[in-house]
């Protein structure tokens, strides 16, 4: 799909920017300027690229994570200087590997792009017979179905895999007798139940290790068994499979509504192409699956938030500590994201680290360097 050229540049701004990464971070990493221009034109209008486009950054994001931890693991957390380094390194592989996908297309022009052929496009193919107030209306709510899409975003697809992993739960002779009784429990919603419940599912558990890796339990539960391992704690089991239980019907409600706005988007989708003309169509089709991928895409870059987040509010926390222990008073207490070295904490550095912080970053990003 042929994007204006003008909508391809760099944002000036993007709403709902709390953190104010616009401002600090073409500051501090100039070349995402050119990074993001390089790469508007190739996938900006495509929504395959997109995609391909969107998986190649998460994995560089996980991959520059895992080194930059494991040198924070190793280094003297209590050196000023080395938290600095290991903030901005930070900051860097946000801004080069997270900000673009989540944040300057889906909440840029091209997402302002997107609604609003979404919305010309929807007047063209609806009803235009009834009253202006209810078309208008119609216009809107089927423009939010449109944007929600059908895609199953991260609680969703909890649910859904509730729904399906209680199904196999109940179908497996070996655990049926167990499902009822901690139904029972759970169906209690006592606190005094739950050293019953977590040993009835200690019971399912070792049914589940029995069975073949390529069963359906141990499929379904994947994840959730892969935490189990990785942890060290059977938790994240315990979690999952109560919350299967204890919100069985709710998780069923937002199957059944998920199936149909699959009909729905479908539905929308035949009208579309019956009542516009082809390079409408195109156009149309263009506008709903970018939108889906941003919304996709935001899940898919979110998911390192509960690691990455954590750590580096965690650096902060340590640089104020040092700053105060040494004397210096921060005048202006605020909250702060994730440049809040850059924003706020940089005024009461010392005069090296101060200058460091405030030069900007030429190199390019780079796996190997980072």
């Amino acid at each position: 799909m042929k994007i204006d050229d003008y909508l391809l540049k760099f944002p000036r701004s993007i709403p709902n920017d709390l953190e104010g990464l616009m401002v600090h971070y073409p500051e501090k990493f100039p070349l995402i300027v050119n990074d993001f221009e390089e790469v508007a034109p190739k996938i900006a209008g495509n929504p395959e690229e997109f995609r391909k486009y969107g998986d190649q950054m998460r994995d560089e994001l996980w991959e520059a994570y895992y080194k930059i931890k494991a040198d924070y693991d190793q280094g003297d957390q209590s050196n000023l200087e080395f938290l600095i380094k290991t903030e901005e390194r930070f900051n860097k592989i946000y801004c080069y590997r997270f900000w673009i996908v989540n944040y300057l297309f889906p909440d840029g022009p091209i997402h302002d792009y997107i609604v609003d052929n979404l919305k010309n496009l929807i007047r063209k193919f609806i009803d235009v017979t009834e009253e202006i107030e209810d078309f208008e209306q119609r216009v809107v709510r089927i423009q939010r179905d449109l944007l929600q899409s059908d895609y199953a975003d991260l609680y969703l697809q909890q649910a859904l895999g509730g729904v399906k992993a209680l199904e196999l739960l109940e179908q497996n002779e070996k655990i049926t007798d167990k499902i009822l009784c901690v139904t029972k429990l759970i169906d209690e919603h006592s606190q005094k139940n739950t050293d019953d419940i977590n040993k009835i599912w200690d019971e399912v558990y070792e049914v589940i290790k029995n069975e073949d890796d390529s069963g359906p339990l141990k499929q379904a539960l994947f994840q959730t068994l892969g935490q189990v391992q990785m942890r060290s704690s059977m938790l994240p089991l315990y979690n999952t499979l109560t919350h299967s239980v204890e919100f069985r019907e709710e998780n069923k409600q937002l199957v059944k509504r998920h199936s149909e706005m699959i009909d729905t988007v479908e539905n929308y989708k035949t009208l579309a192409q019956k009542e516009l003309s082809p390079e409408e169509y195109e156009l149309f089709i263009f506008c709903y699956e970018q939108a889906r991928n941003f919304t996709m895409y935001k899940d898919v870059m979110g998911k390192i938030d509960g690691d990455l987040l954590p750590l580096l509010f965690g650096i902060h926390g340590k640089i104020k500590k040092i700053i105060t222990d040494n004397g210096v008073k921060i005048i202006f207490e605020r909250p702060t994201g994730p440049p809040a070295v850059l924003e706020h904490l940089v005024w009461y550095l010392p005069d090296n680290l101060k200058a460091k912080v405030m030069t900007p970053d030429l190199e390019p990003f780079d796996l190997r360097t980072i």
